[in-house]
């Protein structure tokens, strides 16, 4: 039979292992990341973000209750929680946005040329809708038509706009004034047909300009920062660093979703969108470039924008 003494010797050794078996056993990276991460939305706490985060918001806000979490409900992370927020949840719960909101200090439109192609077109778009970005397509007229509408239908439906790459890409710099023109009429009058909308900017095929050119098309014209993207053995990485290094406010960049293969483009823009979100930059198309910079769009203008001031 055991004495107390040996017993509590016992269980003295016992809470030791214990003790250093806790002590050997660090809390992970892994674990202690996820310990600090915010689920933003999650007012209420409990590790979803539903309908009822928005009735605790609600309620918050009416000074009716309290949140479990103020960092969770700031959802635009501008350290205070308001009516934005309640907003913003809402447009994630009907799959509009993603949480947080950050609040851009600086503003780029992502352009693509060339298209549109039932199967490379795809492949920018679904970049784009998995970031939640618009962009503008300068698209090549005679590529528009019946085949290709139901790519042009999910560009519209994506929040983007489309823009007037001519009718089949040849030189303008060798045509009549009269060629000219109809090329662009043209290739607006398939736009307009298939997708419903007027086009307001052109870029010249080879960002090729001359005089007679900027008399006889009334549309603004883009050029943009260039990725080499034209040149198949340039990587997504060689491409994202061309379009990050050129960034700066009001910056348009040109981009192809038409090359042939391998055109690892729609990869490169899964290293340019965060990386310019993160340094302060908001997506928009160019009518929304031109509109929030107070450019008034001229088709008298003389020149070809890459930056929009």
């Amino acid at each position: 039979m055991y004495s107390l003494k040996n017993i509590l010797g016992i269980f003295l050794v016992i809470m030791l292992v214990v003790a250093c078996t806790f002590v050997q056993t660090p809390m992970t990276n892994a674990e202690s990341n996820a310990a600090a991460a915010i689920l933003y939305g999650d007012a209420n706490g409990d590790g979803n973000v539903d309908s009822l985060d928005l009735a605790a918001l609600k309620s918050y806000l009416l000074g009716r209750g309290t949140l479990a979490s103020m960092e969770a409900a700031d959802t635009n992370v501008d350290a205070a929680v308001d009516s934005i927020d309640l907003a913003n949840l809402k447009k994630f719960l009907l799959g509009q946005i993603s949480l947080p909101v950050r609040t851009y200090d600086k503003i780029a439109a992502l352009t693509f040329d060339d298209g549109p192609d039932t199967q490379l077109t795809p492949l920018v778009l679904d970049k784009l809708d998995k970031y939640k970005v618009p962009a503008t397509f300068m698209m090549i007229g005679q590529k528009v038509n019946d085949s290709t509408k139901p790519v042009i239908d999910r560009i519209i439906r994506s929040g983007c706009e489309i823009g007037n790459h001519s009718w089949g890409y040849s030189s303008m710099t060798g045509m009549s004034a009269a060629d000219i023109r109809k090329s662009v009429s043209d290739t607006n009058a398939a736009i307009q047909r298939y997708s419903g909308t007027t086009p307001k900017f052109f870029r010249a095929p080879n960002l090729a300009i001359n005089n007679t050119m900027l008399s006889a098309i009334d549309l603004t014209f883009v050029n943009g920062v260039t990725c080499n993207d034209w040149i198949q053995s340039t990587t997504a990485q060689e491409r994202a660093n061309l379009i990050i290094n050129g960034a700066r406010d009001g910056a348009i960049f040109l981009m192809h979703d038409v090359q042939p293969l391998p055109h690892p483009t729609p990869e490169a823009l899964d290293i340019i969108i965060p990386t310019l979100q993160k340094q302060g930059y908001e997506f928009v198309t160019l009518s929304q470039l031109f509109e929030r910079k107070g450019v008034k769009l001229s088709p008298t203008d003389d020149k070809a924008y890459t930056y929009v001031p």
